[in-house]
């Protein structure tokens, strides 16, 4: 970005951020926040999804992350036309600590999240969020999950009703006889009661929404839940790469939800972390180091690492992975 078009755009964020300040002294009724990195493809339809909300009294918090694409344009488009738009514009610093900022930025009684490749499949989403959440005295309201891909658009409900991604009837939950810890999207937080309880993302690079999901539900104590789908996820449009710093990311995530188990007695939060390991283990034969192992057998005991220790070993002095073995020798004991 050349300087003059640099010195235009912060003149621009100043003009729409005195402006949000005067618009919005009367605090919103929710806060929906974004964080926003390399999305300029997927952008447009997530904001539409959320300017079009029949709940009209919200604040939209965008957290530009340092995006080096096209996204920042597309912000100031559509701040010039919806005043409820607050566009934070900030160095890469990943989308943990993008979700905090907008906690502690934001001015609404209550606090969602959105990634900006997802959008919210009907225009009732935020209403029937408060409503619920207004009309049970609760402190966190959720709907269902729903997903669809690149290949398949349309939405589906590809999950079964023991998942944790659907709900039989509008009912209050307590969250020991749920113990889920997937899809934090499809609910709205009172924001006082994250403040408070010092409740936010830990700055992982993966794995760092299920346990604000779950301290936030353990710290509720129960939420009130929706036979309603209030999220559609994209699925099949990236390519993950897992570093050494994802791995050990993923483990001190896992890690995190063990603890939360161990404190609290719940055995089924315990038992799913369990599977998610073996899940991410089986797909990503990552290095593993000493410090990595050691989080492992936190995790999932020594028996069953052995296990998978085993296999891995195998794997690396098998004759199909006979290339650079020494090198991935050295790689695992560290």
């Amino acid at each position: 970005m050349s300087e003059s078009t640099q010195r235009k755009f912060n003149e621009q964020l100043a003009d729409l951020e005195l402006k949000s300040c005067i618009d919005n002294i009367i605090n919103p009724k929710v806060s929906v926040i974004i964080p926003i990195y390399n999305v300029e493809k997927y952008l447009r339809q997530c904001l539409d999804s959320i300017i079009s909300q029949s709940l009209k009294e919200i604040e939209i918090i965008c957290i530009n992350d340092g995006s080096p694409d096209k996204s920042i344009q597309i912000l100031f488009e559509y701040a010039q036309q919806d005043n409820r738009i607050i566009i934070i514009d900030r160095e890469n610093r990943g989308v943990a600590e993008s979700r905090n900022e907008g906690i502690k930025k934001a001015s609404g009684e209550f606090v969602c999240f959105i990634d900006p490749d997802d959008y919210y499949p009907t225009n009732d989403i935020l209403e029937a969020l408060y409503n619920g959440v207004k009309k049970k005295d609760v402190l966190i309201c959720g709907g269902e999950f729903s997903s669809f891909s690149v290949l398949e658009p349309e939405l589906k409900q590809n999950y079964n009703r023991k998942s944790g991604y659907l709900f039989d009837k509008d009912s209050i939950i307590n969250y020991k006889d749920y113990q889920f810890d997937y899809g934090y999207h499809r609910f709205i937080y009172n924001r006082e009661f994250l403040i408070e309880n010092n409740i936010l993302f830990p700055n992982y690079t993966r794995f760092e929404d299920p346990p604000f999901l779950v301290n936030a539900m353990i710290s509720a104590g129960k939420f009130y839940a929706l036979d309603k789908i209030t999220y559609a996820y994209r699925t099949g449009h990236k390519d993950v790469h897992w570093s050494k710093q994802n791995i050990n990311d993923l483990l001190d995530g896992l890690a995190l939800n063990i603890s939360y188990a161990q404190k609290y007695n719940l055995k089924k939060l315990k038992n799913f972390t369990k599977i998610r390991f073996k899940q991410h283990y089986k797909d990503n034969h990552q290095i593993l180091n000493s410090s990595t192992l050691n989080k492992c057998i936190n995790i999932i005991g020594f028996n069953i690492l052995y296990i998978f220790l085993q296999k891995y070993i195998e794997n690396i002095f098998s004759i199909k992975n006979s290339t650079n073995k020494t090198h991935k020798v050295i790689a695992l004991f560290g």
